[in-house]
């Protein structure tokens, strides 16, 4: 009886003092009937992210509720939909994309409770440098109520995959200046430049009077960078670019100017020559596989490894390359995926 009675002042201690939020809800996601709550929040609509995402759990046998809401590009959105995150009891929220994830966790050092989420246990993707944009400072664990996936090949496997396409002296790199990843990808791409020995052409997007990129500035750029003489036009993990990928690559290949992505959709849905990509579905079972870390094995997210894929795609775009007469060298074509 004493041991009994000591057990239930121990747990009533516990509660007095306030356990976090987050683990509190797993207790009742234990003893509640219904599947766990996860509430999406994404940047552009739907993608082949969250079809990989919802795949996992139908795979698995695991019974998911999922709530999607799309900001469409629009940052400001997200308050409103952390409080409506907050009100359904969510056990987890899943955010698309660097901006959004800043919005919602804020960065490492500088997270404001009344802003930022501290109490439900948060699961990134597409967040090309969690570091480089001050979300966390160790990809180990970020210390934190937070992890998730990348998918950003690193730039140093980005340029090995160029070379293996072509020779160049002159890269072009258009970017949205208000997006932090972004900015560190021309920082990434400046700092080996040098020691790679080509030149970067950097062309920041102008911003309105809301600070937001113009889209309409997409083709003049493109044209002034085929003028002065840039042999590649490289398009980074940009969700601005990505939102807007026909028009920049249909610009670029009127310009008769090659474009590398880093990512999977301005080749699939769009008319970049090549790249090195991360699938978009693979990455999608990689954020569900961490979601399932929390949810089911009761694991904190702090020690959950922030994560890329393991293995990346080369796509070749064929009927780009036949328009641009550029077609890939015998041993690309070796190990590319050719999309036709």
């Amino acid at each position: 009886m004493k041991r009994r009675a000591l057990c239930r002042a121990a747990a009533m201690l516990a509660l007095g003092s306030g356990l976090p939020r987050a683990w509190a809800q797993q207790s009742a996601i234990r003893q509640s009937s219904r599947p766990p709550r996860i509430y999406m929040i994404l940047f552009r609509g739907e993608t082949a992210v969250e079809k990989g995402f919802r795949d996992y759990f139908a795979v698995n046998g695991m019974p998911v509720e999922l709530i999607v809401r799309d900001v469409a590009l629009d940052v400001g959105k997200v308050p409103q939909l952390v409080a409506e995150a907050r009100a359904m009891k969510a056990d987890l929220i899943y955010t698309w994309g660097t901006p959004i994830t800043l919005a919602v966790a804020g960065k490492e050092g500088a997270v404001d409770p009344s802003r930022h989420v501290t109490d439900i246990p948060v699961v990134f993707t597409m967040v090309a440098s969690p570091q480089g944009s001050g979300l966390v400072k160790s990809l180990a664990s970020s210390g934190r109520n937070i992890t998730g996936a990348c998918h950003v090949v690193p730039p140093a496997q980005q340029l090995s995959a160029i070379r293996a396409y072509r020779r160049f002296e002159r890269l072009a790199i258009i970017y949205n200046p208000a997006e932090p990843n972004s900015v560190q990808n021309v920082k990434d791409l400046r700092a080996v430049a040098a020691s790679a020995r080509f030149q970067l052409l950097e062309r920041p997007v102008p911003l309105d009077a809301k600070g937001l990129p113009l889209a309409g500035a997409l083709p003049a750029m493109v044209a002034e960078l085929a003028q002065q003489n840039a042999q590649l036009l490289y398009i980074g993990p940009d969700s601005f670019l990505a939102a807007n990928r026909k028009a920049l690559t249909e610009a670029a290949l009127a310009a008769r100017l090659p474009a590398f992505s880093a990512t999977e959709i301005a080749l699939r849905e769009g008319k970049a020559l090549f790249g090195l990509v991360s699938g978009y579905e693979s990455v999608g079972r990689l954020t569900a596989h961490k979601a399932q870390q929390i949810l089911r094995q009761r694991m904190a997210p702090a020690a959950i490894p922030i994560e890329t894929l393991a293995r990346f795609s080369y796509l070749v775009n064929m009927p780009v390359a036949a328009q641009l007469d550029l077609y890939p060298p015998l041993k690309v074509l070796n190990y590319a995926e050719l999309l036709k």
